[in-house]
Order: structure tokens, then sequence, then C-alpha cells
């Protein structure tokens, strides 16, 4: 497992963001702002903080990010309201090279466990 407290500038001021990546859910990436902020975990896609790096623009609807120079902005919403995060986009590089140092690109569907699926058909892994 992967665990990051990346520093970040939020519309309610700044906070460290806690950051998780696990093998065994290799296609997410899973925050954790400070309580008093969002008391709920967001989990998003690894793939779009990759996208926002190389494309510069990812997600849609409720996630959101943007690059910008050096920083990486991210922005959630729910039917509840809305919240923006600013993170050094140093900060993103790095945990998106250590979760694929643990998983690489393209081979996540080899650390899921398949055996829950046994009762589906056509799904084998």
């Amino acid at each position: 497992m992967i665990w990051m407290e990346l520093p970040a500038l939020l519309s309610h001021g700044q906070a460290v963001v806690s950051v998780r990546y696990e093998a065994t859910d290799p296609y997410a990436v899973t925050l954790r702002f400070p309580a008093e902020v969002c008391p709920e975990e967001w989990v998003i896609g690894r793939d779009l903080l990759a996208d926002v790096l190389t494309a510069g623009r990812a997600g849609a609807v409720d996630v959101q990010m943007v690059a910008r120079g050096d920083l990486i902005v991210l922005g959630l919403s729910t039917p509840d309201g809305a919240g923006w995060a600013v993170f050094r986009r140093d900060d993103v590089e790095a945990l998106m090279t250590a979760t694929h140092r643990m998983v690489r690109p393209g081979e996540e569907s080899q650390f899921l466990d398949w055996s829950d699926t046994t009762d589906f058909p056509g799904v084998a892994p």
C-alpha cells in the first residue's frame, strides 16, 4: 500500500490530504480530506491523475482536474456542494510514479481478485 500526505490549498484554507493506493484496487486512488472539510473519502480513477499530468485536463462532471503550470487543480462536486483543492504538480507526479512502480499501467487486471466472479458466465480469471 502507498500512503502519502499531500499539502493542498483548499477552498477553505490550507490542509494536508491523505492519499492511499492499493494494488488490490489498482484502478483507484483514495483521497481523504480533513474531516472538518469533507467527512467522506473520495475515490478517483488513477488514470485521471495520469491524464491531467500528460494532457493538462482530465475528468468530467463531479471530478475534474486541470494542470496550471506547476499546480494541479482538482474540482469535486456533489448534489450537496462543491469544492476544490490545489496540489503541487511535483507531489502528484511523485504519487503517480509510486503507483506505477507498484502496478504498471496496463497490468491492473493482473492484481484484481477474480475469485468472486465464478458465478458469472463468460467471466474468468
